[in-house]
């Protein structure tokens, strides 16, 4: 069996915005950029997570409250990370024990992506296909 590691498919499109930012403005971000989670930073240090989970909540309070919160007052801290030398089999672990559907990936001090539960259920769906003897399509040069 393939010893996948996370830097292997792990997301690298990594969108941040600082803890500040208004909860509307990163609901708009995550909307055009078509992602279900937005690494919360202050100066640059992981701070928190949100997830489209924390954006719909807060959707469902006051029309004013929900424009006057920021992501701070709603992200997800402390934040659940993994190392991209970390395998399939810990991802998976991590995420069934942390309850987390979006983890950061860190090497040193850098976020360089992030693994989604949608990309773990993608790998599980290749590897299936594969064990099953469906072909796979070959990458164009």
């Amino acid at each position: 069996m393939v010893n996948l590691k996370v830097r292997d498919f792990m997301t690298s499109l990594i969108l941040t915005a600082e803890i500040d930012t208004p909860v509307i403005d990163a609901a708009r971000l995550m909307a055009a950029e078509d992602v279900g989670s937005l690494i919360v930073t202050n100066a640059d240090v992981l701070a928190g997570i949100v997830t489209r989970k924390e954006i719909i909540a807060a959707q469902l309070l006051s029309e004013e409250l929900y424009h006057s919160l920021t992501i701070e007052d709603i992200m997800t801290t402390p934040v659940v990370t993994i190392g991209p030398d970390a395998d399939l089999g810990q991802i998976v672990a991590l995420m069934n024990q942390a309850e987390r559907r979006h983890i950061p990936v860190i090497e040193g001090n850098d976020i360089i992506g992030v693994v989604t539960a949608t990309d773990v259920i993608r790998v599980l769906a290749t590897m299936k296909m594969i064990a099953d003897g469906a072909p796979v399509a070959e990458e164009e040069n």
